[in-house]
């Protein structure tokens, strides 16, 4: 990988995060594409829901309990927004839940699977819903599972709602010596030459899991954009370390610090520029700035890149 590799992995995730929209016909007096059937938008409510339809449980039970006005928590003051049947749609179905992030508010076909029915039930959650008052009558929520195992869809006959990459979560970084005690907890971490610190981040992705990411590194780069050699036998390469999964891994703040990586600091380090020059410095005195980051999958393929980084973190004692 060169080292300008990085840059355009977040130059494409940052093309995948833009939407562009358009028309594919002309507009009229009104703003609706001409000869549009108003049926067609998904925004719109008909006037007679068919019994069990998404549009009938958001009007008969989800609008009075959770969303119909002002005060009640769906109503679009907490996520997710209830407040109309396309929201309930977009905010419910393969959507990632808040309280368990390796769960599906409503799973298709499985309202067992589905946390909306576990906060419903009562089932193992943090609070049950509707928050603070009377639980919904057995009926409702049997007809809210009923609509589930016929698939969540947003009306009757429709497609399947779309499985959707989520973006993966920010990492946690962490800095930890060769014992195993956490450094970074209160600012910058003295290192000297000889030291070995183990570098360590946090994963977090609702369709991929944590031991199957595509890409994880971490890089050490100076105040002048070059990058610690971390793998001298990779060459210029060698300024990204490949994170190794730990199953092991000590908690971090929300989530398991599991992926690793070594360095030993040398003294003097070897720095690769942005054209692969490899220059010795003295390390004493450096100043470094930790770069983790990991990418869900291919990114080629519709996978994204999420990193972060901590400036000088790392100093060198001189």
């Amino acid at each position: 990988m060169s080292r300008r590799a990085l840059p355009l992995l977040l130059s494409a995730l940052s093309a995948l995060t833009v939407i562009a929209l358009g028309c594919e016909g002309p507009i009229d007096a009104g703003g609706e594409p001409a000869g549009a059937d108003s049926e067609a938008d998904p925004l719109a409510v008909p006037d007679l829901a068919e019994p069990g339809s998404l549009d009938a449980l958001q009007r008969e039970v989800i609008l009075p309990s959770c969303a119909g006005q002002a005060g009640l928590c769906h109503h679009g003051q907490f996520e997710p927004n209830l407040s109309t049947a396309a929201l309930t749609y977009e905010n419910l179905v393969l959507r990632p839940s808040l309280e368990r992030n390796d769960q599906a508010r409503v799973v298709p076909g499985d309202p067992a699977g589905s946390l909306l029915i576990d906060k419903l039930r009562d089932r193992e959650v943090i609070s049950r819903m509707p928050l603070g008052a009377e639980p919904l009558a057995e009926e409702d929520i049997a007809a809210i599972e009923a609509w589930i195992q016929a698939g969540a869809l947003r009306r009757p006959g429709a497609a399947p709602a779309p499985v959707l990459n989520n973006p993966p979560a920010q990492p946690e970084l962490a800095l930890f010596d060769a014992t195993g005690v956490r450094l970074d907890g209160a600012g910058q971490v003295l290192v000297h030459p000889g030291d070995t610190l183990t570098l360590r981040m946090s994963v977090e992705d609702f369709e991929t899991p944590d031991d199957a990411m595509f890409l994880t590194g971490f890089e050490l780069l100076t105040a002048d954009n070059r990058a610690v050699l971390l793998v001298p036998a990779n060459g210029s390469d060698g300024y990204i370390a490949y994170g190794e999964y730990d199953a092991a891994a000590p908690d971090g703040i929300g989530d398991k610090l599991s992926y690793r990586a070594d360095f030993t600091f040398t003294d003097p380090l070897v720095l690769v520029g942005d054209d692969g020059e490899m220059t010795e410095v003295p390390a004493a005195g450096l100043a470094l700035t930790p770069l983790v980051f990991y990418a869900d999958q291919p990114i080629q393929s519709g996978g994204m890149l999420t990193f972060k980084f901590e400036v000088g973190l790392i100093q060198v004692a001189p």
